[in-house]
């Protein structure tokens, strides 16, 4: 019975141990390969959101150069933001109701 676990371990220590490293390397430890896959996923978001922020302040700046110069401008973003009106006009606001 000994003999037999014996000569069944050594002929199989190679696929052993290389089973032994791959669990080691893809599931163990902080730099697993689970852990990486997560990780680039995080770092993914983070660039698209990176992207976003980058593209609304190169949109306000443009909103702030054109209240800079144009009087019209001004009276455009009073009106879409702080629903501001004229004397002779009348604002209804619409919301989309969230379930």
């Amino acid at each position: 019975m000994r003999n037999g676990i014996k000569s069944w371990f050594f002929k199989l220590k190679y696929v052993i141990a290389l089973v032994v490293f791959i669990i080691a390397i893809g599931f163990v430890g902080e730099s697993s390969i689970v852990n990486r896959i997560g990780q680039q996923r995080e770092i993914s978001k983070l660039k698209e959101e990176i992207d976003e922020y980058n593209r609304k302040f190169e949109q306000d700046g443009k909103t702030l150069e054109a209240l800079k110069h144009d009087p019209e401008a001004v009276k455009e973003v009073a009106r879409s933001r702080y629903f501001m009106k004229t004397d002779n006009e009348d604002i209804f606001i619409v919301e989309d109701e969230e379930e």
